[in-house]
């Protein structure tokens, strides 16, 4: 590998704005977002992201998948640079970072092109592992789409990210509008919308799925509104046993999502 620029200042500008990328206000009004670790480095180059520039440590680039990175990184021509540990620390969100960070660029929001099929609705989800969790999930049982509405955490968040391990990169999504924005979209293109609740007037393996569908899942303890539920199809609850109550919502939408999917849905 050939050697590389230097970098061991903070005050350098382009740590300046990568650190800017941690500042949650910053953070959602940026085009870029902060990507740690070698894994999720990789995913986003194999998903086509566009890549503004490379950190590593000296036994960050030296480690194997560090010199996959940059050889992919070369053929990108991607910027890549060697930092110290005291710059990686700076960056990180992890306790003990792998030594590699990069600036990604956003990919444009888009809504899903027809044909229709399956998409996941998020009201106001708000943890960001429980974000990451839903794109993991949505991408693993097909869901064509996340439609986020306004009051959920930023899915560009650094734990969200890591928690999706990847799937964020490859996943659309909108976000920012009120539910009802959404759900006149839903219904204007012939959406069948199934909210995900208890108590409620059926339970997931009775479900007669009818596609193109929408899941609706909810904040974590409140859950979904009265008025989103009224306004779906069908509200939708998952037979428990024992004294549970309640699912994690990560949990109840991966259930969901392939239950839909092995019912094998109905035109």
């Amino acid at each position: 590998m050939h050697p590389l620029s230097l970098i061991q200042s903070v005050q350098n500008s382009m740590v300046k704005h990568a650190y800017s990328l941690k500042v949650p206000k910053k953070a959602k009004e940026a085009d870029d977002f902060l990507c740690e670790g070698f894994h999720l480095v990789r995913e986003a180059q194999s998903s086509g992201l566009k890549i503004r520039f490379i950190f590593a440590t000296k036994s960050g680039w030296n480690h194997p998948d560090g010199e996959k990175i940059f050889a992919d990184a070369q053929r990108a021509k991607t910027k890549c640079f060697e930092v110290t540990s005291k710059i990686i620390s700076y960056l990180a969100d992890t306790v003990t970072p792998q030594g590699m960070m990069a600036v990604v660029g956003k990919p444009l929001p888009s809504e899903p092109a027809p044909p229709f099929s399956l998409i996941l609705g998020v009201y106001q989800v708000q943890d960001a592992g429980n974000m990451g969790t839903l794109f993991r999930s949505a991408e693993a049982f097909g869901a064509q789409t996340l439609l986020l509405t306004e009051g959920c955490c930023d899915p560009y968040n650094l734990k969200a990210i890591r928690a999706s391990m990847g799937s964020l990169f490859r996943v659309p999504f909108v976000s920012g509008e009120n539910w009802e924005s959404h759900m006149d979209w839903l219904k204007k293109n012939g959406f069948h919308n199934y909210a995900l609740t208890h108590p409620a007037t059926n339970e997931l393996p009775n479900v007669n799925f009818l596609t193109p569908l929408c899941i609706w899942v909810g904040t974590e303890g409140a859950g979904l509104p009265d008025a989103l539920i009224q306004a779906c199809d069908e509200s939708v609850a998952i037979p428990m046993s024992g004294k549970v109550e309640s699912l994690n919502v990560g949990v109840a939408a991966s259930l969901a999502l392939f239950w839909a999917g092995y019912k094998r849905p109905v035109s």
